[in-house]
């Protein structure tokens, strides 16, 4: 081998080395990352806390207990007490379960509430009705009648008068009254006038000369009549007769009689009359000109009437029972929609034996809360509706006790306070089987969380333990690599030792 051969396979021997040198600390340094890993993973393990497994006897305690009539009364606490003035020695908590008349509030899923216009049957006090009985008038014979401006002729005539006579111009609407003579002569006049004492200004249009004058009449001229019939008021609108042309009343008619048949069996005493809100109502003739109260009929729009398939009723004081159901539910949800709402306004029905209520507020909202208008009755909004029910209600009491105990310390007796009846005590050992399962639940859940740590500990571990080994065996044969470059980088050194001496050493 040549002296700059020897020379260049020694530096590749030295590369080589350097670089398993390197390799062979970058090994090393890895595994001390994976003993860091390893002893994080043990510390992880030393941590967890195995789950200990619920004792019954945890569960378990002693009741004291006593019959009170038909009432087990349970003692839930018994403090002592020192130096009572009144001798008692206990401060004793106590309680039963009793049914308690209860308001509750539910909302009812999709209630598929109906409104549609509603015949109603009602009943109008006798002190609401009234009587006109005001007298008609007559100028020479000729029956006075109201001013009426949207009548073009009349018009036309009192503005020309008006024009000419001041008084008359000032004049109220209302207290204008024309008469037609003989000769259909139009006369306008001043009610006060002809009601008053004095004499009665008539204001007309000369039919030759086409002037407007005025004709003073006296009192002679005037003539008072009374009406044969007297004319009825509800609530004072004038009530007057059923006309079956006229299409208003013609179809709220129409509607109450297919509820109410026996309306309609005397078409002739009907009567009708429109109230403040423009709804009419109707009633009989016999009835106003009876001594009671009369009974009205008329027809709301927007009323409901079915929740689902059960029908609504409104809210009946008098029924004892909805009533008392309704008083209850107010005292105990004073503020909520039904406790605002007018009685009146208030909707009951049957369901399963049990009666609901709800406003009329609640149930028109549920009703118009359907998304498709096609089918306004599904897929409603929630109804809040309420009713009132015995609930077992716990019953709680805390008051001063004397209890006698035995030799052991065990409580025999009791005697409250608040009474002279000395209750013998009843010793029993409850577990509570509920709280019980319940903590087993637990700890088997805390077993499965602990077991799974435990396995991905373990797995951890492993993989650790992998990556160690496969390390540990790249570094041996780096071990391996190296002490054969070394041996091979001394036999070129070797070489190139007799290289040297068998070209530069001249002597011996």
């Amino acid at each position: 081998m040549g002296m700059a051969a020897s020379q260049a396979r020694y530096l590749g021997l030295t590369a080589r080395k350097t670089n398993v040198e390197y390799e062979g600390q970058q090994i090393n340094q890895a595994r001390t990352a994976l003993a860091n890993q390893s002893a994080n993973t043990f510390n992880d393990l030393l941590a967890l806390e195995v789950p200990t497994a619920p004792s019954t006897q945890d569960y378990t305690e002693l009741i004291y207990s006593y019959e009170e009539g038909t009432e087990k009364e349970t003692i839930t606490g018994m403090a002592k007490l020192e130096n009572d003035p009144d001798g008692y020695n206990y401060l004793v908590t106590h309680y039963h379960y009793a049914d308690v008349y209860t308001g509750v509030q539910n909302k009812l899923a999709n209630p598929q509430v109906i409104e549609s216009d509603s015949s109603q049957r009602g009943s109008v006090s006798r002190d609401s009705i009234g009587t006109v009985e005001e007298p008609t008038y007559s100028i020479n014979g000729h029956e006075l009648s109201n001013y009426d401006p949207a009548d073009p002729t009349q018009s036309e005539l009192y503005s020309r008068l008006a024009a000419e006579y001041p008084e008359l111009a000032n004049a109220e609407i209302s207290n204008l009254r024309f008469y037609t003579d003989v000769d259909g002569n139009v006369h306008f006049v001043m009610n006060t006038e002809v009601t008053g004492d004095g004499t009665v200004n008539s204001y007309s249009i000369d039919p030759d000369t086409q002037n407007p004058t005025v004709q003073t009449l006296n009192r002679g001229s005037v003539t008072e009549t009374m009406p044969e019939n007297v004319t009825y008021t509800v609530n004072g609108h004038p009530v007057s007769a059923y006309d079956p042309t006229n299409l208003a009343q013609k179809n709220v008619f129409d509607k109450i009689s297919q509820d109410y048949p026996s309306i309609a069996n005397n078409i002739d005493d009907v009567r009708c009359y429109m109230d403040d809100s423009g709804a009419i109502h109707f009633t009989t003739q016999s009835a106003l000109e009876g001594t009671g109260d009369i009974t009205d009929y008329s027809v709301l729009s927007g009323i409901p009437t079915h929740v689902g398939n059960c029908e609504l009723t409104q809210y009946n004081p008098n029924d004892a029972e909805q009533k008392a159901a309704y008083e209850q539910i107010l005292k105990d949800w004073p503020d909520s929609s039904l406790a605002l709402s007018d009685p009146s306004d208030i909707y009951v029905w049957e369901f399963q034996g049990e009666t609901r209520f709800a406003s009329r507020n609640d149930l028109t909202s549920a009703a118009i809360s359907g998304p498709d208008q096609t089918q306004p009755s599904e897929n409603q909004d929630k109804l809040t509706y309420y009713v009132a029910q015995d609930v077992k209600t716990k019953i709680e009491r805390t008051e001063k006790a004397m209890i006698d105990v035995d030799e052991k310390g065990r409580p025999q007796s009791v005697k409250f306070e608040d009474s002279s009846v000395t209750y013998a005590l009843s010793t029993e050992t409850v577990t509570d089987d509920a709280a019980y399962q319940d903590a087993m639940n637990q700890y088997n859940y805390n077993m499965e969380v602990y077991e799974k740590k435990i396995q991905d500990i373990n797995a951890k571990t492993k993989k650790i333990q992998e990556q160690d080994r496969t390390l540990e065996l790249r570094l041996r044969q780096l071990d391996t690599e190296q002490e054969a470059l070394q041996t091979e980088m001394e036999a070129v050194q070797k070489v190139i030792e007799k290289n040297i001496e068998s070209t530069f050493k001249t002597f011996e």
